[in-house]
């Protein structure tokens, strides 16, 4: 006879996992963008302005759950992803330039991802950088190659889990202060942050996760059936993005930031957790920006094959040839810095940038697509949808000068000699 409390045990963690499934476009969402690059952003936010450039987060992930519900309605009325749907309405032009901002911002990302996971734990374990990066680029890409859907969303729950936990513990322990919290929420760009700011919004309001969205509402099986859990999907995926950022940020405002002290290698980071374990936090940290690093230059790399066999009308699955050849100059860029030097947080907040600067053209076909009765039926954008939109493409075309203008200024500073 089964023992009822193992039976009533077993049922309440099926249910638990039958839960977090429910959710698992939220999770693959949450784990491609708080990563590595969103924690580069956001500490060095934190670090050199406070908590200033708070609003500029919080409206990041409003309008990104605009977005991402917009191009999961997309989907589901047309049965479609939106590289196929951007092909078969805007022809192979309007298609292209989706696909090359995504592998070139995807490609520059993994450059700054894996190196500044890679740099951190060669510090952290003194041992060489090189040799590191070659062994997580290799992971990752077997993760790629042998994995499936089901098991990704399973890692990114660990990965994020791991992360977030780390840095929400360090908060309460912090103690950052509610005025500046609440300062940061007035619009204002620092002299010097138009970069940072530009590299918070390519993180959070991600043209490549937004595509993404689409892909794995789509692999997922759900249809218009599902729009209204598709909808608190998104609403979690959002609030869970700005609070684990804000902390993350909030961390950094109360530890580097009130200490003067600035970021120059990946291991400067983990004066963050200072706070929570003391000598430690170097080690709480590493495993953190490991999960994060490991987490973000996965989905990176995943969002580019899968784009690139979207567009060519091929398979998607990772079983096949094309895929694994693919996802090898993903996977390989984690090297480039180890090999030719320079500062993986520099490289990683400059393709951070770029994702600012690609985005605008991408919110201009998700409108023009959502207005296509022909294309989506009684799915037609509202009134309110439209407005919501039109000021997502505003602000988008705002942080995307911020983008140009800060990178200019990043560049410039870069090549002056020492």
């Amino acid at each position: 006879m089964p023992n009822p409390d193992k039976v009533a045990s077993s049922s309440v963690l099926s249910r638990v996992q039958a839960l977090i499934s429910s959710y698992g476009p939220a999770i693959f969402i949450i784990g491609a963008i708080i990563g590595t690059g969103s924690v580069s952003s956001l500490v060095w936010a934190g670090a050199e302005y406070g908590m200033s450039l708070l609003w500029t987060l919080l409206l990041s992930c409003i309008f990104f759950w605009v977005l991402i519900s917009l191009v999961s309605r997309l989907t589901f009325a047309s049965g479609k992803t939106f590289v196929h749907l951007a092909k078969e309405q805007f022809g192979s032009a309007g298609a292209a330039y989706i696909v090359i901002a995504i592998i070139v911002s995807q490609l520059a990302s993994n450059i700054g991802v894996i190196g500044i996971v890679s740099e951190a734990f060669a510090s952290w374990l003194q041992i060489d950088t090189l040799v590191v990066s070659i062994g997580f680029s290799l992971s990752i890409y077997l993760l790629m190659i042998l994995g499936k859907y089901s098991t990704f969303e399973r890692v990114l729950v660990i990965f994020v889990t791991v992360l977030g936990l780390s840095f929400i513990v360090n908060f309460f322990l912090a103690t950052p202060s509610p005025a500046a919290i609440v300062s940061g929420l007035v619009p204002t760009i620092p002299q010097g942050g138009a970069v940072v700011a530009a590299a918070m919004v390519g993180t959070t309001l991600a043209g490549s996760v937004v595509v993404m969205r689409s892909y794995v509402v789509h692999d997922k099986g759900w249809t218009l059936n599902d729009l209204k859990h598709a909808e608190r999907d998104a609403r979690l995926s959002g609030v869970m993005i700005f609070v684990v950022s804000a902390i993350i940020m909030a961390c950094a405002a109360a530890t580097l930031h009130v200490q003067g002290l600035h970021i120059e290698n990946a291991i400067d980071m983990a004066y963050t957790l200072v706070p929570l374990m003391g000598n430690f936090a170097a080690t709480l940290f590493v495993i953190g920006i490991v999960a994060a690093g490991v987490s973000s230059a996965f989905t990176n790399a995943l969002v580019s094959v899968w784009s690139i066999s979207d567009f060519m009308d091929w398979c998607r699955r990772p079983q096949t040839k094309h895929f694994r050849l693919l996802a090898i100059p993903f996977c390989a860029t984690g090297v480039v810095a180890a090999l030719f030097g320079g500062k993986p947080i520099v490289l990683q907040i400059m393709s951070l940038a770029l994702q600012a600067i690609f985005l605008p053209l991408l919110v201009l076909f998700m409108i023009i697509l959502g207005n296509r009765s022909a294309l989506v039926g009684e799915y037609v954008n509202s009134r309110l949808v439209n407005i919501l939109s039109i000021i997502t493409l505003l602000f988008s075309l705002f942080m995307a000068y911020q983008a140009f203008v800060g990178l200019t200024e990043l560049i410039q500073v870069t090549n002056q000699p020492n």
